[in-house]
C-alpha cells in the first residue's frame, strides 16, 4: 500500500523530503477534491494524508467515504507549515478527548 500527500507547494514538499514519494500538489480546495476523488479510487493506495486548509472543500466527499464500507485508504488531515488551519488539529483534538483535560497544551 502506497501513502499519497496531497497539498500545497510546501507541503508537498515538506513530505517528499520526509519521503513521501507520492504528492499531488493542488493550488486550491476544487483541485484538492477533485486529487482525493482520483485518490480514494486507486486501490493501491492505503493513506491519504491532506492538507487541513482544505477541508471545507472535501468533508462532503469523506463523509461519503465513511459510509461507505471501505476500510482503506485512510484519510488524515495534516497541517501546514504554519501550523493548523482554523486552531487545533484533528489529531491533537482526538488526543484530549481520549487523554482528557490535563494534556498539555
Amino acid at each position: 500500500m502506497r501513502i499519497i500527500a496531497i497539498g500545497d507547494r510546501a507541503t508537498t514538499l515538506l513530505c517528499r523530503l520526509a519521503g513521501i514519494e507520492d504528492v499531488i500538489r493542488c493550488e486550491d480546495g476544487d483541485e484538492a477534491e477533485e486529487a482525493l476523488r482520483e485518490a480514494l479510487g486507486d486501490n493501491t493506495i492505503g493513506i491519504i494524508l491532506i492538507l487541513d486548509r482544505y477541508q471545507e472543500e472535501i468533508l462532503p466527499l469523506l463523509s461519503d467515504h465513511g459510509r461507505s464500507d471501505a476500510v482503506y485508504p485512510a484519510v488524515i488531515a495534516i497541517p501546514g507549515p504554519g501550523g493548523p488551519f482554523g486552531g487545533e488539529d484533528a489529531v491533537t483534538a482526538a488526543i484530549r478527548r481520549v487523554a482528557g483535560k490535563g494534556m498539555p497544551g
